[in-house]
């Protein structure tokens, strides 16, 4: 009877001992999303992505692959094939974002990762914009020439009617050349704050209210985006 009462407890604690494993291997990825934002066009910028083990079993990278990448402009700088990282130890792999044309890039990076409970395949999203512009006022020039020839076209207008819709096309407007004279005077901090405002109001999402609408809203829009990487930088 006592070693029969034995065996059931100890049948009971490896079952909860495998319960308790399938809860998988504790470890962190500090990205699941690397965004370089705009980068000239023959450079290159690289990003990390951050593998720590919080788990009493080892890790170990055994594997990665990048995917939907054609253009081939997304690449590690390190090679992380079968890197080991033991209890609280972590591991940078380093990225490189290198734009061969005036593109928009989106790729996946897929990390194999061995663990004492099964292999793992952790997928990170890259993403990165190419740009020909090393200096931000031209940029600001196109900006401004694209935005006037839009609304001659009627690709883009003022939100709302009559009135309300010429002072929000002109409200942009002023931004627009406001941003070009800090930029063209070194005031590179001043022309970003700008431009992110310029740049909530040509998301679509109307808060706060947008000034423009139409169909080239969008490519307004990225324009702006990589404007302010520009001048961040």
């Amino acid at each position: 009877m006592k070693t029969l009462l034995s065996l059931t407890v100890m049948l009971i604690a490896v079952l909860c001992l495998n319960l308790n494993q399938t809860s998988g291997q504790d470890y962190d990825i500090s990205e699941d999303t690397l965004d370089f934002g705009g980068v000239q066009i023959g450079s290159s910028e690289t990003d990390v992505i951050t593998i720590t083990n919080n788990d009493i079993y080892d890790i170990i990278i055994f594997d990665y692959s990048i995917n939907n990448d054609p253009s081939n402009v997304f690449s590690l700088v390190s090679n992380p094939i079968n890197v080991g990282i033991g209890t609280n130890g972590s591991y940078d792999v380093e990225v490189e974002f290198t734009p061969s044309t005036d593109d928009y890039y989106e790729a996946e990076l897929e990390i194999y990762i061995r663990t004492f409970y099964g292999d793992i395949t952790e997928v990170i999203t890259l993403i990165g914009n190419s740009t020909s512009y090393d200096d931000p006022c031209d940029l600001v020039d196109d900006i401004r020439q694209f935005y006037r020839d839009s609304l001659a076209d009627g690709t883009l207008d003022g939100t709302g009617s009559g009135k309300r819709a010429r002072r929000r096309e002109r409200a942009l407007r002023c931004r627009l050349r406001a941003i070009s004279y800090l930029c063209r005077h070194g005031y590179f901090c001043y022309a970003s704050w700008v431009t992110q405002s310029a740049i909530k109001r040509t998301d679509g999402l109307g808060c706060p209210r947008d000034f423009v609408a139409g169909s080239n809203l969008e490519a307004l829009n990225n324009d702006l985006i990589l404007l302010n990487v520009l001048l961040q930088n």
